[in-house]
């Protein structure tokens, strides 16, 4: 019983630190996803003008 109880506390030990973190990333979500956009679109139009 006691093994089992403290394997719940760790899962909600995690779960919570995954909940925090999530907390902490979730506003940067977009930004990042614009960046990539930015990164992908500069890579691909200098991949471009070398190949010409």
């Amino acid at each position: 019983m006691k093994k089992a109880r403290n394997y719940l506390l760790l899962l909600l030990l995690a779960a919570f630190a995954v909940h925090t973190l999530w907390l902490a990333i979730a506003p940067l979500v977009p930004y990042i996803i614009a960046a990539l956009v930015v990164v992908l679109i500069v890579g691909f139009l200098y991949y471009r003008s070398t190949r010409w």
